[in-house]
């Protein structure tokens, strides 16, 4: 122990007698015997002072040491300034640890660990930050690897700690670009897995596999490849231009349990609703019918209860009323044809031939037998022989009359009769026909006639034959 502490102990244990003797001063009469003690702490040593008291024959304390009545013992500590300093250091650990707790609960209050935000999408990271009080940035770009609205990446690495209000970027995938060059491959030669592989690996979204029925193409095998743009084809493919492969599900094979009602006497139209509503393929076929109306079934070619799959093909004979029959006309004559058939209109003419005698048929429009229906027209055009032409004598007729002649006479009743003219020295009047190469015969049909017309050369003038 230094000079100057036991200087200042000496000083203390004086300090420390002189009060016990002050005490000693006061007067016990019960306590024959009376211990008190007194502590005293001197740079971290502590002091003991031990005060004995004895009562005396005159009713005095006496110190034994001094004869005054009164006994003073000291003591000092050893340990206690060990004691002081661990009691300390303990305080203080306690306090660090508490200042250390309550500065954890407030770092964990105001701070957040950034997750991984690889493989979420832009909604997620979204909810992250308005949970968390962050300010999320939006940057977006086009990428192959990273679906759309998917994070490619964070502006703060993952499981970093940050505070809560701070700034965070998200670069945010729009997809593929729509706008690249696609090289479509070979589809003919790819199944259907190879291309779906394709169109994952390209983000070719707007590729779109359709299967449909084919009933040539083996099933899985390539049907086809179409553009909704006319414009694209395969060689100009963009990933915004639709395209559709189709690949063939086979030959489509339906169950036979569509149940064929009786649709005899029904009306046409009630078959067409059911073969629609079934997807039957029906056949309407026509026929006349003198018990079933027009537009009613007569019969079908699949008994009713049969069971038919769709697509299922039959025919159904549909009536067109009482049908006509069209008569051989050869059979009448021309007088007669007008009123063989009451539902016919019967027009009748006459005609030249070279091979039918006059007054046979040499045509009828409508083939004898054939039934006729309320579809049908129903006028017949009869023609009848007038047997070959006969030219009278058209001499002294003008030559401007020749035209009406040929026609009236021969070509309206179906000969073609032609005719040419020439010009002769004639006593006859100018203009008219002196000549012929027939007349007053027969002639064929298409005959050539040639008139020789006067000149009037030798003739004498109109008036002057009147006056004569």
């Amino acid at each position: 122990m230094s000079s100057d502490a036991n200087e200042n102990l000496a000083l203390e244990t004086n300090d420390l007698q002189s009060s016990a003797s002050d005490y000693d001063k006061q007067e016990f009469d019960d306590v024959d015997v009376m211990f008190q003690e007194e502590t005293k702490h001197v740079n971290d040593t502590k002091i003991k002072v031990k005060r004995k008291r004895k009562k005396s024959d005159k009713g005095l304390d006496e110190d034994h040491s001094t004869g005054n009545g009164i006994e003073h013992d000291v003591e000092i500590d050893p340990d206690y300034k060990k004691k002081q300093q661990t009691k300390r250091i303990l305080i203080g650990g306690i306090v660090g640890i508490c200042l250390l707790l309550l500065y954890m609960v407030y770092y964990q209050m105001t701070h957040v660990s950034v997750p991984d935000f690889s493989g979420k999408t832009v909604v997620e990271a979204k909810n992250w930050a308005t949970e968390n009080k962050m300010k999320p940035e939006i940057k977006q770009e086009y990428s192959l690897k990273i679906d759309s609205n998917g994070i490619i990446s964070q502006s703060i690495a993952p499981n970093k700690k940050i505070k809560k209000g701070s700034n965070i970027t998200f670069k945010v995938s729009e997809g593929a670009d729509p706008k690249g060059k696609i090289e479509l491959p070979d589809f003919e030669t790819m199944s259907k897995e190879e291309v779906e592989q394709w169109i994952k690996k390209n983000k070719a979204e707007n590729v779109t596999i359709i299967d449909e029925y084919n009933d040539k193409i083996e099933t899985g095998k390539f049907i086809r490849l179409e553009f909704t743009d006319k414009e694209v084809n395969k060689d100009h493919y963009l990933r915004q231009d639709i395209a559709n492969v189709y690949f063939s599900k086979g030959k489509e094979v339906f169950e036979k349990n569509i149940s064929v009602p009786d649709f005899r006497k029904k009306a046409k139209s009630e078959v067409e609703d059911w073969a629609k509503k079934n997807e039957i393929n029906v056949e309407f076929k026509e026929s006349d019918s003198d018990k079933i109306e027009p537009d009613f079934v007569i019969s079908q070619t699949v008994s009713p209860e049969t069971k038919l799959a769709k697509h299922d093909k039959m025919s159904v004979s549909i009536s067109v009323g009482k049908a006509v029959v069209v008569p051989n006309f050869a059979n009448y004559s021309a007088e007669e044809a007008t009123n063989v058939s009451p539902d016919l209109q019967v027009v009748t003419k006459q005609s030249f031939s070279d091979n039918v005698p006059f007054g046979q048929l040499i045509d009828q429009s409508i083939e004898a037998g054939k039934k006729l229906t309320g579809n049908d027209n129903k006028t017949v055009n009869v023609t009848y022989s007038v047997g070959r032409p006969y030219i009278k004598s058209f001499f002294g007729q003008l030559e401007g009359d020749i035209p009406k002649l040929i026609y009236e006479n021969f070509n309206s009743k179906g000969a073609s009769v032609t005719y040419e003219v020439y010009y002769v020295d004639s006593y006859k009047e100018k203009g008219q026909i002196v000549n012929t190469n027939a007349y007053n015969q027969y002639i064929p049909t298409n005959a050539h006639l040639v008139f020789a017309i006067s000149n009037g050369r030798y003739a004498s003038l109109p008036d002057e034959k009147t006056t004569s």
